[in-house]
């Protein structure tokens, strides 16, 4: 039996009767249903079954429960916290994980990055990509105008195009770390002009400069990131990353970096930012009817692996482009 008596605790049993000073009793916090635990100062403890009861005997002797469990037991708090765990989990995502991912992601040497592009490749071109059936002189051809653009004092890119078929993933391009730029043989078949594809490619381009692919592939992988960031060994996080680019799907502030990395470069070429817009608006559209009636949605963006699963909110991009100077 537990009893309060001139601010000591009473203990009476079989063969037991003891009185200690609240002072130095160590009381455990509620958990649930589970009794608390009462530990003198000798170190016996006594188990307590009844816990409404024994903190409204407390309270009658003007002792309290520590403040973090008087808030388990107040709704109020509860919500208070609740709140605050919600907003701090919202800043983490809007403003903390981006910024430790652009840190860790700067840190990754060129090797690293080129191991991560080669095994990317591997993968889609396992489960995604078909041989490209590009003339080797168009393929060419493309390649040679897509190195003379200027990029006079923009970050430097130095892209090396890849060629396939998109299959699945339609008329794409593709960017990987080490700038690898993989476009489709639908894409090529779109662009009514060369200047279009450029526009593509200047746009895979900025995500290259600005690292988006493993930033995104980085940041989905919070617990890692904040281990890699803070030991500086960025090895180990980056093992997931291949899966994680074969299914990226950029933010809408990737995409708004990268269109204008784009506007930038194209207007340095003296090629209008328009061309850009133009052929994503035809990716954005139904696909074209074939002769005979008959569509491919493979073709253009109809398909899960489609270009606007890895490029989203299109009609907005598309206006930014046309109002671009």
């Amino acid at each position: 039996m537990l009893s309060v008596a001139d601010g000591k605790l009473v203990t009476c049993g079989e063969d037991v009767e003891r009185r200690d000073a609240l002072a130095v009793l160590r009381l455990s916090e509620p958990l649930g249903h589970a009794p608390r635990l009462v530990t003198f100062p000798d170190g016996a403890h006594c188990e307590v079954s009844d816990d409404a009861a024994f903190r409204r005997m407390l309270a009658r002797s003007g002792q309290r429960d520590a403040p973090v469990v008087r808030w388990q037991f107040s709704r109020t708090a509860v919500a208070v916290s609740l709140a605050v765990l919600v907003a701090c989990l919202v800043l983490a995502h809007e403003w903390l994980l981006p910024r430790l991912a652009r840190q860790v992601a700067e840190r990754v040497p060129a090797e690293l990055a080129t191991r991560v592009s080669d095994e990317t490749l591997a993968m889609l071109d396992a489960n995604v990509f078909g041989p490209s059936q590009l003339p080797v002189a168009r393929q060419q051809a493309l390649s040679a105008r897509l190195a003379t653009l200027k990029q006079a004092d923009m970050p430097t890119v130095r892209p090396q195009l890849l060629f396939r078929q998109g299959r699945p993933m339609g008329a794409n391009a593709l960017a990987l770390p080490s700038g690898l730029i993989v476009v489709t043989d639908e894409l090529v078949a779109l662009a009514r002009n060369d200047e279009e594809i450029l526009g593509v490619l200047a746009h895979e381009m900025g995500h290259v400069s600005q690292r988006h692919g493993l930033r995104l592939a980085i940041e989905s992988s919070a617990v890692g990131l904040f281990a890699a960031w803070y030991i500086g060994d960025v090895s180990a996080l980056l093992a997931g990353v291949p899966a994680a680019l074969s299914q990226a799907r950029y933010s809408r502030g990737f995409e708004r970096e990268a269109d204008d990395f784009a506007a930038r470069l194209l207007v340095l070429n003296g090629i209008p930012v328009g061309r850009l817009a133009d052929i994503l608006e035809r990716m954005d559209g139904p696909p074209e009817p074939l002769e005979g009636g008959s569509r491919t949605g493979s073709e253009h963006s109809r398909s899960p692996f489609a270009y606007f699963a890895t490029h989203p909110l299109t009609a907005e991009r598309i206006h930014r482009l046309r109002a671009a100077p």
